[in-house]
């Protein structure tokens, strides 16, 4: 197998995957197959992953489960998937052959920049990650013009890879407003079980204390006045991941960032992201993402 260049990062302000049966940007929706040459590019987008990028997930057409911070939607054409920074999600794709969507990837900056000239666009933003809902249910009318839009902005992306004009940067715009335009969606159930809000409180816990060393299954389940042996069941059973890879993942999400934004040494951050020395952190990177940290800020550092 070849290494991999999946990186949970991306090097541009956006990147944007388009599928459909009559229009294809890149070869991201095919079928994971172990024989093909590019299996090592395609076959993270389809198992649990995290990245410093919000994603937006256009669902047009087949059969998908999505499961992201332990919710599982199966989704219906319309459904657009709100995923943010560092979120740890995948997609259980039924059927390949009849699988159309769209992947918007953007950057924590150019959306910031974004949600700076529309304060209508923040406060729905705010909305939705305080529901802690991840799906936005979208008009047939609104999804044409998002679906429209976004084409030609991949129609263009794909002509000039190296400069995203004015004109690419405000079809974008335009698409993220249409998304987070309250008249554009249905609204959706407000009922949170009492489940929910319990995981809920987890994940907050450890979110905040991600980069802290002393996050672990004993000290966690401590916290929460809960056998050890039970709390690790009714995480994976609600989360679909482990609590060990759930921190890993993200933590090593982090560190990717950090890497790239090569402000400090690689030892430096291994520590700071939570973990106990750097040889382990090293041989986690490198099973991760099929590199290893060093060649990851050479990479960069050449770009």
């Amino acid at each position: 197998m070849k290494e991999s260049i999946f990186m949970p990062v991306m090097n541009e302000n956006f990147e944007i995957h388009y599928w459909t049966k009559t229009y294809q940007s890149s070869k991201a929706g095919l079928k994971p197959d172990e024989s093909a040459e590019n299996y090592s590019e395609i076959e993270p987008l389809f198992r649990l992953h995290s990245h410093d990028a919000t994603e937006f997930l256009i669902f047009l057409g087949g059969e998908c489960e999505y499961i992201c911070e332990g919710k599982t939607y199966n989704l219906i054409p319309g459904d657009v998937v709100f995923i943010p920074p560092y979120a740890v999600h995948k997609a259980n794709v039924k059927d390949f052959e009849t699988y159309e969507r769209i992947v918007l990837n953007i950057s924590e900056q150019l959306l910031a920049d974004y949600l700076s000239v529309s304060p209508a666009m923040q406060e729905s933003l705010n909305q939705h990650k305080a529901t802690s809902s991840h799906i936005i249910h979208i008009h047939f009318d609104q999804l044409h013009e998002i679906s429209s839009l976004l084409k030609d902005v991949s129609a263009r992306k794909l002509k000039d890879k190296e400069h995203h004009t004015f004109a690419v940067q405000y079809l974008l715009f335009q698409a993220i407003q249409v998304i987070l335009n309250p008249s554009s969606s249905v609204p959706a159930s407000k009922e949170n079980s009492e489940n929910d809000q319990r995981l809920l409180t987890i994940i907050n816990y450890i979110e905040t204390n991600l980069t802290n060393p002393d996050l672990n299954l004993d000290n966690v389940s401590n916290h929460f006045h809960l056998n050890k042996y039970y709390f690790s069941h009714y995480f994976k059973n609600n989360m679909k991941v482990s609590f060990y890879r759930y921190v890993l993942i993200k933590r090593l999400a982090i560190a990717v960032t950090m890497i790239k934004q090569n402000n400090i040494s690689i030892e430096e951050i291994a520590k700071i992201c939570g973990f106990q020395d750097y040889s382990s952190f090293y041989r986690l990177f490198k099973k991760e993402y099929n590199i290893s940290p060093k060649n990851l800020q050479k990479i960069n550092n050449n770009n």
